[in-house]
């Protein structure tokens, strides 16, 4: 079996391990909570089918992705509830209804009440100390480019308190090295148990952070990610590989929490997967051909090039915040292997970027994505980001699959 294939995609062969009774009870807990968040990651962000992102908000639906996701997770629940799990709630409401477009958050809602039910073993007590979100410390000639994070602060402040236990910033945005244009707005965001056992507070929840991508988008167009999201419940078996307890260091609380209690589980199986779907995008790329990529499609590339070597560092179970992962991953590769890591880090310190479509910010106000979507096609048109950059996204392509294959190599997989 393709070891990269299998932790990049292990759902099927978790099912089917699950269905012939060759997977452990610990091992499905795990993927349980893992495909869990995963829903909820994207539930929360939007999660819609292509027909929703384009028509919100007239359309609110769900991904066949995450209709499919979680109805499988209808057999790993029947699975842990047969071995003294008691998930006598979820399947319930399976027996009652398939989930769709309109039910999502009950099923969300259900599985995570169960899954806390859970008695969870091997497990570390830790007290994260936070740092406080400071707006004043910022430099006052950069505060007109910093404004949509002023207007996310007041935003998360008044909308989204009663929600969340906590709201982040992290990334070059809280440790004040960003590069205009290139850097992203990272957010990290837990929900509240009270929020995850109500549907109707998960689906206010869901509009609110969807609206407020716009505030993301202003400050990367091409942003291609939403809220990072946990919930008080993973607290208490808290998985790395979402997010490791390093950036806490260096991120800072909207909320001004000054402490966070965590039961941290051991991740490794969940850092090799994040790790190999990493592998499995830069082999898929190479292997398609198609290098001439819109904006959109480049600066995801790019990012991901980036964020390579801390997901290198962290399928050896080394957790490191990004800033300082590219020194430390270097020294297990020669100059020419590492080559398109160092390309890319240069194209960062020169970046350039294109002039906005006009009033995309009043279409951002209806939907956010599809907004700077259009954007990002208008930069295509007349001068999209390859271009303006002189990138050699063949060159780069080539190059990041022979790395990902050497650092597979060097991998543990057992």
């Amino acid at each position: 079996m393709d070891k990269i294939k299998f932790y990049a995609d292990k759902g099927p062969f978790i099912l089917e391990g699950i269905k012939n009774g060759s997977i452990s009870k610990d091992i499905a807990i795990n993927f349980l909570q893992e495909e869990l968040h995963e829903i909820l990651y994207s539930y929360v962000n939007g999660g819609f089918s292509k027909k929703g992102f384009i028509f919100y908000p007239l359309i609110k639906d769900l991904s066949e992705a995450n209709t499919k996701k979680i109805w499988n997770l209808k057999t790993v629940a029947g699975f842990l509830h047969q071995n003294s799990c008691d998930f006598t709630n979820s399947l319930e409401l399976y027996g009652k209804k398939k989930p769709d477009r309109n039910n999502a958050q009950f099923f969300i809602s259900s599985l995570y009440r169960d899954f806390s039910k859970i008695k969870k073993t091997w497990v570390k007590s830790r007290k994260i100390k936070c740092q406080k979100f400071d707006f004043s410390q910022y430099s006052k000639s950069d505060m007109e480019y910093l404004q949509p994070v002023a207007e996310l602060k007041k935003f998360a402040a008044e909308e989204l308190k009663g929600l969340l236990v906590d709201f982040h910033i992290h990334g070059s945005i809280a440790t004040k090295d960003y590069i205009k244009g290139w850097s992203d707005l990272d957010t990290f965001i837990i929900i509240k148990k009270e929020a995850i056992d109500n549907p109707e507070s998960l689906v206010k929840l869901r509009n609110l952070l969807y609206n407020s991508k716009i505030y993301f988008y202003r400050i990367d167009p091409l942003q291609h990610h939403g809220h990072m999201a946990t919930t008080e419940y993973d607290m208490d078996y808290y998985c790395q590989a979402f997010f490791p307890t390093v950036l806490f260091k260096y991120s800072k609380s909207i909320f001004g929490n000054k402490s966070l209690n965590l039961r941290i589980r051991q991740c490794k199986a969940e850092n090799i997967s994040r790790f190999c779907f990493f592998v499995d995008y830069f082999k898929s790329l190479h292997l398609s051909g198609k290098y001439s990529m819109g904006s959109y499609e480049l600066k995801n590339f790019l990012h991901a090039v980036t964020l390579f070597p801390t997901m290198y560092l962290q399928a050896k179970n080394i957790h490191v915040y990004k800033k300082f992962s590219f020194a430390k991953a270097r020294k297990d590769f020669n100059k020419n292997g590492w080559e398109p890591i160092d390309a890319v880090t240069a194209i960062r310190e020169r970046w350039k970027t294109p002039n906005n479509f006009p009033f995309v910010d009043a279409g951002a106000n209806i939907n956010p994505l599809l907004a700077y979507q259009i954007n990002s096609r208008y930069w295509d048109l007349f001068n999209g980001i390859g271009r303006l950059n002189n990138i050699d996204a063949k060159s780069l392509v080539e190059k990041m699959d022979l790395l990902a294959r050497n650092a597979a190599a060097r991998i543990n997989f057992q």
